[in-house]
């Protein structure tokens, strides 16, 4: 997408009507991707097969931003993908601070002076993925193009980096770079120019790594017990992505996401620190308060395959 194209998306982003998510509910599904199911469904688009083109965009933010505005206003949409391989995604992202004012000044120029520590950054899954009904289908595929279909779900993800530094050119962010995570590897930089389309002097290219190991040992660091995180193997709450180490959230509010992180950032700050410095038990605390808030109920799709419904307590 070109620079005029990113504009007009975030001035969609910008303009979000205040106000609730409509009724909804959480799932992880089978293959460990959550997902936000409605009660009634919405227009999924066409999309172009190679990337998330702007027709394909500006046409799913229109619909999210009436359904998910807590999750969606006032954020800023990433000329490419991160990594460049999740090329059927469409990235938001959303500086945060963890003092008052979380959310202050939505500002590039702002940020250029005053760099947030942490980012929130949210993918959505615009490619058809399969097993609509046929009374669901509003365009057939074609050359190049997905179908379209009407249907309740949405594919997602919400995760916090930290950030070392963000990349601002000429108004827009185009891309970011993360505070990295010591025990991480496996990256290839690559150079690029960019004329009318927007594209990154420097780029990451993460393949498929399995960082199981080091996520292991940062359970065990942190006395992460089974009692704590009674979701298991369903989805990882930390992780090794973008040469870091995130907090991934299933959660479809960006306010309710940045407090539960900032009362636990401690944590994740340390571990990416080479410095010999002690938890604060408050921090260490306030993760597990986190983590115990999340419970599941298993179920089967309509289509025969397993979910789980993720069940949430309200953290005092």
């Amino acid at each position: 997408m070109n620079r005029k194209e990113i504009s007009e998306l975030n001035s969609i982003l910008a303009n979000v009507p205040k106000g609730s998510n409509i009724p909804h509910s959480i799932y992880v599904d089978n293959l460990h991707t959550p997902f936000i199911e409605f009660e009634q469904d919405y227009a999924l688009p066409p999309c172009s097969v190679f990337e998330v083109d702007f027709p394909a965009a500006k046409s799913f933010l229109e619909s999210v931003k009436e359904r998910l505005p807590e999750l969606v206003s006032n954020c800023l949409v990433l000329p490419e993908p991160r990594p460049k391989r999740d090329s059927d995604r469409l990235f938001l992202v959303k500086p945060f601070y963890p003092e008052e004012e979380t959310f202050r000044e939505n500002s590039p120029k702002y940020w250029e002076k005053h760099l947030p520590p942490y980012l929130l950054v949210v993918s959505f899954q615009l490619m058809y993925l399969g097993g609509a009904e046929k009374q669901d289908v509003l365009a057939q595929a074609v050359q190049g193009r997905t179908m379209s279909v009407r249907t309740k779900r949405i594919y997602y993800l919400a995760r916090v980096v930290p950030l070392d530094y963000l990349v601002i050119d000429d108004g827009l962010v185009v891309d970011f770079f993360p505070r990295k995570y010591g025990e991480s590897e496996f990256m290839v930089q690559v150079g690029a120019e960019y004329h009318d389309n927007i594209r990154h002097t420097h780029s990451e290219i993460f393949d498929e790594v399995d960082y199981s190991k080091q996520i292991k040992i940062i359970g065990e660091t942190l006395g992460i017990t089974s009692k704590d995180w009674l979701l298991g193997r369903i989805f990882e709450p930390l992780a090794v992505e973008y040469l870091t180490l995130t907090a991934r959230f299933l959660d479809s509010s960006l306010g309710k996401i940045a407090r539960d992180f900032i009362s636990f950032r401690q944590v994740v700050d340390l571990l990416l620190t080479s410095d010999n410095m002690t938890f604060e038990e408050s921090a260490r605390e306030s993760l597990y308060a986190w983590l115990r808030s999340h419970t599941s109920e298993r179920i089967l799709s309509p289509s025969g395959n397993m979910a789980w419904k993720i069940l949430r307590e309200e953290r005092t």
